[in-house]
């Protein structure tokens, strides 16, 4: 008995697993050639390759193959440009989470670098063999010579002078204006000190979206001096966060640029765009590409097709959708003849597959996590703009920026795509004090800021670029921050 138990465990170890995976080779292989089709070939080479395990994926039914890597450049390279391949696309190509690798520096990389991976590949089996599925996926301290208060007291004391000298002077003409000014310290005083209790809130996104997961590593990091905590409140997206803005709810915000002129020009009550005159920007955060998708069968090549046929254009309360009609419109792409249907990301795919919808629309950080996800369920393929209606939305005026999203940043994307983008931008109203706006930026932009939490979009936050372009006006504390000039 013992001798045939141990013959029946000699053949279940020798076995081969049901449904095993590649072979270590051929799944290094696998993960090579995605390297080489997101960022570009010949710029990184896995000097390190483990297995790390597999486990099913239910909800694809596909297998997952878990694996290590390192990876060192042979050239130099930046992962944060706005106009190249980033970091978004490599994670992307090899499931590797918002924080799984490590070694991308905000400021570039230099050949020899060595960036560690922990990434995932979704496989399928077709056919009698594995095919990799698109990867879907996170002011001056006090000194030991001054106590706390010493300076508010000295403040006060100098305060006081000025007062008395004022009605001293000829008819007092200075107390007024040192009395308005006392008022309104006073009231930042108040709400700075509410927030220091309360926290600082920020209005992001939806969960699993880039505005939320920058919005958490925002929250994150240390409080700066006088800043209290940021906490991060989940939305749909720009409408509703500048909503919340408008509200008092959210004392800063992540919105499209071209949503939050909507509303510094008066709001658009067509869209529920709350109008705040106030709005002003404190930093650009990184380019939402503008992507236009139809099933890789359609016989649908170029924007005039769509013309008569219904269209996807995000969610309520999503600043995808005015970018969406901002860009059919430049077509010549207007509701009575294109029909809008708006739909929430999950709902896209069933549109498309059941023919509710010939295309969509949406605008994020390339690669979207939601086209991914999308063409996991239904193959696609991009419609470029049109190069003239592509000049009308980025002319002089225009809140849009011209953008290719480059080639690899998805599986099979051999071409750039031409299309726009609106920038993210960090924005707030009347509600913080210049004290807290300087703050908060130091926080983002001082040091590594949230480039080592806040997965790969965060490299694109950078001193650089976050200037803009931007058709929005900066906060007076974030001209003084990066040195621009008055407007």
């Amino acid at each position: 008995m013992l001798r045939r138990l141990l013959l029946l465990l000699a053949l279940l170890v020798a076995a081969p697993p049901a449904h095993a995976l590649p072979e270590t080779d051929a799944l290094r292989a696998m993960v090579e050639a995605r390297i080489a089709e997101a960022a570009g070939p010949g710029l990184l080479e896995v000097t390190v390759f483990r297995r790390m395990g597999q486990a099913p994926d239910p909800a694809s039914g596909a297998r997952i193959a878990y694996f290590a890597a390192r990876l060192r450049l042979t050239r130099d390279h930046g992962f944060g440009a706005w106009d190249g391949r980033n970091l978004q696309a490599l994670a992307a190509a090899l499931g590797a989470g918002p924080r799984a690798i490590s070694g991308a520096n905000r400021d570039g990389n230099r050949a020899g670098d060595v960036l560690r991976v922990n990434g995932a590949l979704r496989l399928r089996e077709e056919g009698g063999r594995w095919v990799p599925l698109a990867a879907a996926p996170e002011e001056t301290p006090v000194t030991a010579f001054q106590g706390q208060g010493a300076r508010a007291e000295r403040l006060l004391s100098a305060i006081e002078t000025a007062l008395t000298a004022g009605q001293q002077a000829a008819g007092g003409p200075i107390a007024p204006v040192i009395e308005q000014e006392l008022a309104q310290a006073w009231r930042n005083i108040e709400a700075r000190q509410a927030r220091l209790r309360q926290g600082l809130p920020l209005a992001g996104g939806a969960s699993g979206s880039e505005y939320a997961r920058l919005a958490d590593a925002i929250a994150r990091l240390p409080p700066g001096v006088g800043l209290g905590q940021v906490v991060a409140l989940p939305s749909a997206g720009s409408v509703e966060n500048l909503r919340l803005l408008a509200e008092g709810t959210a004392v800063v915000a992540i919105a499209q640029a071209d949503v939050a002129l909507q509303a510094l020009r008066g709001g658009a009550p067509q869209w529920e765009i709350p109008a705040l005159p106030g709005l002003r920007a404190l930093a650009a955060l990184y380019p939402e590409a503008v992507h236009v998708v139809v099933p890789a069968i359609s016989p649908l090549r170029d924007m005039a097709s769509l013309r008569g046929r219904p269209v996807g254009v995000g969610a309520v309360g999503s600043g995808a959708r005015v970018t969406a009609e901002a860009v059919l419109l430049a077509h010549g792409l207007d509701p009575a003849g294109t029909p809008r249907v708006v739909l929430m990301p999950e709902e896209v795919a069933e549109a498309m597959a059941g023919g509710r919808i010939a295309a969509a629309i949406t605008a994020s950080l390339a690669p979207a996590q939601a086209v991914l996800r999308l063409s996991e369920k239904v193959p696609l393929r991009f419609l470029p703009l049109e190069e003239d209606a592509v000049a009308r939305l980025t002319g002089p005026e225009a809140p849009l920026l011209r953008l290719a999203i480059a080639a690899g940043t998805y599986p099979g994307q051999g071409e750039p795509i031409r299309t726009v983008a609106t920038p993210a931008a960090l924005v707030a109203a009347d509600a913080p004090t210049p004290a807290e706006v300087g703050a908060l930026l130091a926080k983002l932009f001082e040091g590594q800021g949230v480039a080592g939490t806040g997965g790969p979009a965060a490299l694109m936050i950078r001193r650089e670029t976050a200037r803009g372009p931007l058709p929005l006006p900066f906060h007076a504390e974030a001209r003084r921050f990066f040195g621009i000039g008055a407007p």
